[in-house]
């Protein structure tokens, strides 16, 4: 039994120092506090509002950030280090429109309650 007990032990400790080894990547790459897009309901930022922290890509807008936002977007505000692209159909398909850094786009023109997919990007 006692001997049982010892293998046992043996097999956790590797175990577990085996997970140090698999520790979730937290690279700088994968996330950039310069990269943020606000998307608003309406043109003129107004209606609801939801922040997405890039880089980061959305191939559908039917359950973003636990709303439906596909057909709604109006207006963005971009972060200082963000890219958006934002495409009239899901999965990144049919007309795109690129928006900059710093920018304030209170209307999308002819993308306005267009989009059905967007990617924030943190580089062009």
């Amino acid at each position: 039994m006692k001997l049982h007990h010892h293998a046992l032990l043996a097999l956790i400790a590797a175990t577990l120092t085996s997970c140090t080894n698999h520790l979730p990547n937290t690279s700088p790459a994968y996330y950039n506090p310069n990269c943020y897009v606000n998307i608003y309901e309406h043109s003129g930022f107004r209606g609801e509002v939801v922040q997405l922290q890039g880089p980061a890509t959305y191939s559908s807008l039917k359950a973003l950030k636990g709303r439906d936002w596909d057909n709604t977007i109006g207006s963005v505000q971009t972060g200082p280090g963000c890219w958006i692209t934002l495409y009239r159909d899901k999965d990144f398909k049919d007309t795109s429109m690129v928006i900059g850094p710093n920018t304030s786009a209170s209307n999308l023109g002819k993308m306005d309650d267009e989009a059905e997919s967007l990617k924030v990007m943190d580089r062009p």
